[in-house]
């Protein structure tokens, strides 16, 4: 039987962290702390007046801003674009960015994925990679209303033109909001044939207080923490005392997730309306 002994739960404070010439760099979770080879977690700050330039190598990379306390801009390709909560960049292997932080400090999730293998990507072509934002990426709400995400990583979402988000199987990952009261179903998550193993789970809590259950135990999670829940353990995450706004991730995305709990309203997930006259459309997540 598992317990939440089977999870990990670091706390930004207590995670490994060293100065670098643009701020400073976190690692939250990866190989070095004991983690799945598939992802590199690192939380970093760019200080006013700093810039982070960073290129993919063989691997892929996201970035996503937390917080800014000032101006700055993301450059990638020849664009230059404003960085604000929720903006960011996917770098397929070989791509550059930068995030400059010309008027007030940056605050960014940076995770590391290794090249997944041809099984897994299918028909995908790896590339290019992509800037994203709030007003570029689609908001998907669940059946119940209780639950917002904003996947600035996904495969099988759809931009509004018809056409993938995400042309990797390398990475799922997004923002996800619960209202007060809210939570997942109870779930857990195997591996497949083309990844026995099974995705390397996170979730990085960014505002708001939550918990996660495993059976007849729950964990306190507080904000700024990561959660770790290996491949095989059945789990719950709840909003605590309020909203919960935490980033979730999945790498490499190829993995089976089978619901324990009952759920009346199911656990379908519709995008945003354009207008509120638009039809509901629901999100395919084959």
């Amino acid at each position: 039987m598992a317990t939440t002994d089977a999870l990990s739960v670091i706390d930004r404070q207590a995670a490994p962290t060293r100065a670098v010439e643009s701020g400073t760099e976190s690692i939250m979770w990866g190989p070095a702390l004991g983690g799945s080879s598939m992802l590199t977690v690192y939380r970093r700050t760019v200080d006013r007046g700093k810039q982070l330039r960073l290129q993919s190598a063989t691997d892929y990379q996201l970035l996503y801003i937390a917080r800014v306390s000032g101006i700055g801009a993301v450059l990638f390709g020849t664009e230059s674009n404003v960085a604000e909560p929720g903006a960011g960049v996917l770098l397929s292997p070989g791509e550059v960015a930068q995030f400059d932080a010309s008027g007030g400090e940056l605050e960014l999730l940076h995770l590391v994925v290794p090249k997944p293998p041809a099984a897994i990507e299918g028909d995908l072509p790896g590339g290019p990679g992509y800037f994203f934002n709030r007003k570029t990426l689609r908001a998907l709400t669940d059946a119940s209303g209780g639950r917002i995400r904003r996947f600035c990583a996904e495969s099988s979402v759809r931009r509004r033109d018809g056409q993938r988000l995400t042309p990797t199987n390398a990475i799922q990952a997004g923002e996800m909001h619960y209202r007060a009261g809210g939570g997942s179903p109870y779930h857990v998550h195997a591996g497949t044939n083309a990844n026995p193993m099974g995705a390397a789970h996170c979730y990085i809590t960014l505002e708001g207080r939550g918990s996660i259950e495993v059976d007849n135990e729950s964990l306190p999670v507080e904000a700024d923490a990561l959660v770790y829940i290996p491949t095989g353990v059945p789990h719950r995450f709840r909003a605590e005392g309020g909203p919960l706004d935490y980033f979730e991730i999945q790498a490499w995305r190829s993995f089976k997730t089978t619901v324990l709990s009952e759920e009346p309203l199911g656990l379908k997930w519709f995008y945003e309306r354009e207008s509120p006259a638009d039809a509901l459309v629901e999100w395919n997540q084959s």
